[in-house]
């Protein structure tokens, strides 16, 4: 049985869009999640398939999987610290 996620906060459907396009895309939508959170990403295109996991690395972010489906691949990224914030 496949583990169950929680529902990502940002989904991005990239379509068919080449990366020099979806890497800004990326960029904003991770800075405008305040450094927690998952993004989900969806293409199908192979360009952005390879170089998603890169990005991650390059970016230092945690790229929790990795699912194939009716022609597109979907990653789920997670932006930040894996931990809830703190209650004052």
């Amino acid at each position: 049985m496949p583990a169950r996620h929680p529902a990502a906060a940002v989904v991005v459907e990239a379509g068919g869009e080449p990366w020099f396009r979806v890497e800004p895309l990326l960029d904003r939508r991770t800075q405008e999640m305040a450094d927690h959170g998952v993004l989900e990403v969806v293409t199908a295109n192979p360009g952005v398939r390879t170089a998603v996991p890169g990005w991650c690395t390059r970016k230092g972010v945690v790229l929790e999987a990795t699912t194939d489906r009716n022609g597109s691949t979907s990653f789920r990224i997670r932006i930040g610290s894996l931990s809830l914030p703190e209650v004052p």
